[in-house]
């Protein structure tokens, strides 16, 4: 898209101020008409749009009819690869060969534990579910722990102990930290010092305070990017001691964040999506939360809101002193007030009205004071103790100095020996640190950790840690839920866990993971049933009752004294840091899924481009991809932009997680380090200078790709206007057909397979896009091939704004295989490779398909995905390794055409089960994989020819819709359309009566179809630049 004008600019403003209805939209390259974007509408092949249009003969047919069929001849051809098998000489007991084991165990994100069932086979980790018995998960599962399978079998992790960058033994490392013990032991661990991340992990806590207790003169640093210290600091200030806050949405009818993004980035957000999700279907309930967001950076958080406010960082405390002032708290006012007084009162009015069902949630990120200030906020709400509860700091780590400290005392000789534990601050050390300089003054120096990355290469030694699935270890929940991790393979680099490498430090010796787990499980649980206590909780994943009981939270007094004076914010552009969705902090950079995977509002890939509002790019004639100069005091970096709708107009963010240079082959020289423009402080705002450097660099952004544009795809309503129709959603089926009818002709079929998507609960997480590639053998096909628009994930979840640019509201649609019963592309296949099942499903005979591309472009959903080169080869560049393949599923090859399946896979195995065990299939037996992994249960599944079944039940509900139905292609898969409850006094006009937010095609609208703007996309107004 080259750059706009500002005329162009103030046209398209005045076009989205004068839409109504149902006028959603992509991207701002849609509103524009830009020839990228219209050229992906012309054909789903753009490159090879001439040949579509070239002139039909004849002849020319008949001979691509004739090569059709003689291809699809030739696959039988192929000579099949050699395989060899292997008996098993003494068979596992229990493991029958092509059955899945499936053990609980835990991933962790940033300490905090997830619970996780791990599918395996013969040996061979596969699969990561949600444990549907973990109070964190409730069978739910996130991207990075689904991604976490292809990290295991990631070819660049450590395979050896290094020392001085060279390939080196245990048994060697084991001798030189003998060495050094004696040495520690005469000075009492006087400059000795240890950085780690955050843990939660008991046992390895008992082992660290062994260690302090050995070496008291020793000290201690932790160091994590997505730093937490804020949230204990206020807690300290108001509470008198450090709490950890347990939010509790099950409770709540009102919420406020306050820059919390607590649906995708804090610890528990897939418990707190799932209880959020629960208040707000209206499929279960007729009270809806309602939900009020102040944020500096649009998120999957804010886009779920009623009612959202834009603001910088640095205004943020100003917005919470603006509300405790509002609500009667005695703070000193902002200087200037950063919310309308309209949104301000009808905020506070929602606050009051709900009293202890209220709750506000301060971001992790944000300072001590706006954490201070709102939970000050929920006590006068009366909130603590219902909607909120405080416990125990979960993280052991949290009184440990800070990294700055620690580099202070490197650059003055204070530091002798170095032992670092899985943090690698040679790259997330903000850049004004200069931590590789300071630590290589230090003699000697050690890392542990999975990869020999940015800090291992500074350091003498390197020990290669384990896998979470290689792991004998334990660690605790958001809410204090003690969680066991067991491994389901060996090692397969040699590494060692957090407990074998803190022995290693104390005895100078090589134990056994479990029997150091075992040891400390027996100190803690000194009875006489242990055995059957350890063999219950390691079946179930987790000890049962283990949570933390809330702690008594009272205000002291005085508390205001402590916060700092009230202040303006600096004037001029301000630089705000921001985890990447997929990425994180860049721990998890290295792997491919992740890498590919859409982020949830920009659909960028592969990249980590800075975030600027559309109206910082009218002003710097900026446009996607072009690249700009950074500048914080002496740090400078280039970064290409993205445009994002909703931006602050005089902020800018870069998210974390880019620009690596020794992560390994996948992430290497991928995106932007962020790090390098962060204070030594680790603030994450600041001041910055911009400047168009005049490149380019083409971002892989997939929110363009497979448009389906001017058809009536999102339907939503307010609560209000659902009360009053509840079946606003639902319009007349097609009066004319281009199929026999009745169809489908009567199938004589036990079960019918349908699908139902609640678009109120979606909240865009991409939970199930992982989940769906990791189940699929799904290929991953590189930056290059993601910018021609040949992704291959099953799912996709379009993201639509509307309204205007500066702060547009936002829904997010799966779209996926429909499995229409009247499936255009059935009838266009030359050799028959997209066929009918009797029980409904829409299935590609990989075999037989020839790669015409008929069946995608006569798919009116664009859900059908084409391996134009053979992406699963060794030498492709991002293949999967082939022990992540699910055995069960097919890997495509060259020239295939492949889509969703329903699992069909998984409808097999159930089944095969169910006649194995004497019994009928019951609702709830098949999962497909999206579905198990959703947070918010927005995916439901089942069997349509059972009345009593759930997914039967939503097909029936009023809110049920099948998109693009008046097609008559009658698809499997409904929509359930989103309903959100918007305060009344902030609401606006309140649309005709049986009529919601969006267009609603009905035989009363005044305009014809031809004219409605919900079926045909109309020709806006010429724009000159």
């Amino acid at each position: 898209m080259s750059s706009l004008s500002s005329r162009q600019w103030q046209e398209i403003r005045r076009e989205l101020d004068d839409k109504r209805g149902s006028d959603y939209w992509r991207s701002v390259e849609e509103l524009v008409e830009d020839p990228a974007f219209t050229d992906f509408l012309e054909g789903e092949l753009p490159s090879h749009r001439g040949l579509w249009s070239a002139p039909i003969e004849r002849r020319r047919v008949l001979k691509l009819m004739a090569a059709s069929l003689a291809l699809g001849g030739l696959t039988a051809c192929d000579g099949q690869p050699q395989e060899y098998l292997v008996p098993y000489v003494n068979m596992p007991e229990g493991l029958v060969p092509g059955m899945p084991r499936y053990y609980a165990t835990s991933h962790l994100v940033d300490g905090y534990a997830q619970g996780l069932l791990a599918q395996s086979r013969e040996g061979r980790p596969l699969k990561l579910e949600g444990n549907p018995e973990h109070p964190a998960t409730l069978g739910a599962c996130d991207s990075f722990s689904q991604a976490s399978i292809l990290s295991l079998y990631d070819p660049d992790r450590q395979s050896a102990v290094t020392h001085k960058n060279e390939t080196s033994s245990y048994g060697a490392f084991l001798g030189d930290i003998i060495r050094q013990r004696q040495r520690w032991d005469d000075s009492r661990g006087e400059g000795l010092a240890f950085l780690t991340g955050p843990w939660t992990s008991p046992s390895e806590t008992r082992r660290i305070e062994a260690l302090k207790q050995r070496w008291p003169k020793a000290r201690w640093y932790r160091h994590s990017p997505v730093e937490r210290g804020n949230v204990y600091a206020a807690s300290r200030q108001l509470f008198g001691t450090p709490r950890e806050p347990i939010y509790r949405f099950d409770r709540a009818r009102v919420v406020l964040s306050l820059d919390a993004d607590f649906l995708q980035a804090q610890p528990g957000f897939l418990r707190y999506a799932h209880d959020f999700a629960e208040r707000r279907r209206p499929r279960d309930t007729d009270e809806l939360l309602r939900l009020y967001v102040i944020e500096s950076t649009p998120s999957i958080t804010g886009a779920m809101a009623e009612h959202r406010q834009s603001i910088d960082r640095a205004r943020m405390a100003d917005a919470a002193r603006q509300l405790a002032r509002a609500l009667g708290i005695e703070v000193e006012g902002p200087k200037i007030s950063p919310l309308p007084p309209e949104w301000l009162d009808a905020l506070v009015g929602d606050l009051r009205r709900q009293g202890s069902a209220a709750l506000v949630i301060p971001g992790d990120q944000q300072s001590p004071e706006v954490h201070a200030i709102a939970q000050a906020i929920n006590a006068a709400l009366g909130a603590i103790g219902s909607t909120v509860e405080f416990i125990a700091p979960v993280d052991a780590s949290h009184e440990h100095d800070a990294l700055e400290a620690l580099v202070d005392a490197m650059q003055a000789g204070e530091v002798s020996s170095l032992v670092m534990l899985n943090v690698n601050p040679a790259y997330s050390a903000p850049g004004a640190l200069d931590f590789a300089g300071a630590c290589e003054q230090v003699p000697w120096r050690i890392h542990w950790g999975d990869t020999h990355d940015e800090t291992a290469r500074l350091c003498h030694w390197h020990v290669p840690a384990t896998h979470p699935l290689e792991t004998w270890g334990d660690a605790r929940a958001f809410d204090g839920t003690l969680s066991l991790l067991q491994p389901l393979i060996e090692p397969l680099h040699g590494g060692k866990t957090a407990l074998q490498f803190l022995a290693a430090l104390e005895a100078g010796t090589d134990r056994p993971a479990r029997e150091l787990l075992l040891e400390s499980w027996q100190g803690r649980y000194a009875r006489a049933d242990f055995d059957s206590f350890w063999a219950h909780s390691l079946r179930r994943g987790f000890v049962a009752d283990s949570a933390f009981e809330p702690r008594e939270a009272s205000l002291q007094n005085g508390w205001q004294d402590e916060l700092p004076r009230s202040a303006l914010a600096p004037e001029g552009l301000l630089l705000q840091l921001r985890p990447d969705p997929s990425l994180w902090d860049g721990s998890v950079a290295n792997n491919a899924w992740l890498q590919e995977l859409p982020r949830p509002l920009t659909k960028v890939t592969w990249a980590t481009p800075l975030l600027i509002a559309p109206a910082l790019a009218e002003r710097e004639a900026l446009e996607n991809g072009d690249t700009v100069t950074l500048r914080v005091g002496e740090q400078v970096l280039e970064a290409p932009i993205y445009i994002l709708p909703g931006m602050p107009k005089d902020a800018v963010t870069l998210p974390l997680g880019g620009g690596r240079t020794r992560a390994g082959r996948v992430a290497d020289g991928v995106g932007t380090n962020a790090y390098r423009l962060q204070p030594r402080d680790g603030a994450w705002e600041m001041a910055v200078t911009l400047e168009k450097s005049g490149g380019h660099h083409p971002l892989a952004v997939t929110q363009n790709h497979h448009a389906i544009e001017g058809r009536d795809l999102i339907r939503t309503a307010s609560l209000e206007v659902y009360r009053d129709n509840p079946r606003f959603a639902q319009h007349e089926g097609p009066s004319e057909s281009l199929y026999p009818e009745p169809w489908p002709a009567p199938r004589d079929a036990q079960h019918a397979w349908g699908m139902s998507i609640d678009l109120s609960a979606c909240i865009g997480c991409n939970a199930c896009v992982t989940a769906c590639q990791a189940e699929n053998n799904i290929p991953v096909v590189g930056e290059q091939e993601v910018r021609m628009g040949r992704e291959m994930h099953w799912i996709r979840i379009d993201r639509y704004f509307k309204g205007p640019l500066e702060g547009p509201e936002m829904v997010f649609q799966p779209v996926t295989c429909m499995h229409c019963e009247n499936a255009p592309c059935e009838y266009v296949c030359p050799v028959g490779a997209t066929q009918h099942s009797a029980e409904g499903l829409n299935e590609m005979i990989y075999n037989r398909c020839v790669g015409t591309r008929y069946c995608s472009q006569n798919c009116p959903y664009k859900v059908r995905r084409f391996n134009w080169f053979d992406y699963t080869r060794e030498d492709s560049g991002h293949a999967t390794p082939k022990p992540a393949y699910n055995p069960e599923v097919t890997v495509r090859s060259r020239g295939v055409m492949e889509k969703c399946t329903y699992c069909v896979q998984r409808i097999n195995r159930e089944r095969l089960t169910a006649e194995i065990e004497d019994r009928d299939l019951a609702d709830g037996d098949v999962q497909t994989a999206c579905q198990q992994s959703c947070p918010t249960q927005a995916i439901v599944f089942g069997d349509l020819k059972d009345p009593d079944s759930q997914v039967s039940k939503l097909h029936a509900h009023p809110l049920d819709y099948g998109m693009l139905a008046h097609l008559n292609v009658r698809p499997r898969t409904h929509y359930l359309a989103a309903v959100r409850d918007p305060n009344p006094a902030l609401a606006g006009k309140r649309p005709p009566s049986g009529r919601a937010e969006v267009g609603i095609h009905s035989p009363q609208d005044e305009a014809s179809e031809q004219e409605s703007p919900v079926f045909f996309r109309q020709q806006p107004p010429g724009r000159s630049a």
